[in-house]
Parts: C-alpha cells; structure tokens; sequence
C-alpha cells in the first residue's frame, strides 16, 4: 500500500509531529499552513480531519471520503451533528474523540486501503450530501422572503 501523509499541525508542534513519523518510518509532510489545501484536499483518496461546517460542506461539495473526529467539547455538539451528517450519507466514518487511537485509526485505514470500491463509494456518498448551490437557493429563499 503506498501512503502519503500530509498534516498540518500548530507550529509549536512541528517538530514533535515530525519526529513521531520519523521514529514509524512514515514519511510525512508536515507544516502549520498549507497555501494549495483546496489542492491537495480534491487530489487526497482519504482525509482525516475535525468535521467543522466549512470542512464538511468542502468535503461534500468535491465528494471526498473521510474519517472525522468531532472537537469533543463543544457546547452544542456542532461537529457531532456535522459529522453525522456524512457519515448518515455513508461518505464518512465519524470517530470520536475517545475512540481515536492509533489502533482504530490503523483499522479504519487498512480496511479502507484493502477495499477501493469502499473509498469511490463513500465519495459518491459524500457528494450526494453536498449542496453547491447553497448561495443561489439562500439568495432565492431571501428574495421570496422580501416579496420579489
């Protein structure tokens, strides 16, 4: 299986993220910012991330399968319910916080890795999700709403 990491980490945990690949033999990138992630967002097989709204609607929108771990503290479960969402479409696995280990993670991945037909179809599942025109029925809703 041929595997490509690219993380973005705080810049103060740089060097610990770095040196944690290292010791696993992964080669990894690793920086605090990436100028081209809508780029290499489209190109990934699989993405692993928090499910914040604008992940999921970017997610959804190019039709990418991933693994999203909730920010667990949050007061209204936002991300929860984010990730819910694609998972309930069957373009993602929604992990929580708790159940993210090494282990599970490595799980998920070779079980993804050993069935590609898995990853196309939780693309397709995950662009079923998505909404592109979102601005355009906003627009319209707001100008029924106003009369016009």
């Amino acid at each position: 299986m041929r595997l490509s990491v690219v993380q973005q980490a705080r810049a103060e945990d740089i060097a610990e993220v770095e040196g944690a690949y290292a010791r696993l033999g992964v080669h990894a990138e690793i920086a605090a910012f990436f100028a081209d992630l809508p780029v290499r967002i489209a190109n990934a097989q699989l993405i692993i991330a928090r499910s914040g709204a604008s992940t999921v609607a970017e997610l959804s929108a190019i039709g990418r399968p991933s693994i999203l771990v909730p920010l667990p503290h949050a007061l209204d479960q936002d991300q929860f319910h984010n990730a819910g969402v694609l998972q309930d479409a069957g373009g993602a696995i929604r992990l929580e916080q708790r159940d993210f280990t090494p282990e599970r993670l490595a799980a998920e991945i070779a079980r993804l890795a050993a069935d590609p037909g898995a990853l196309v179809g939780m693309a397709q599942a995950a662009k079923s999700a998505g909404a592109t025109d979102a601005a355009e029925r906003l627009a319209d809703l707001v100008m029924k709403t106003a009369g016009y």
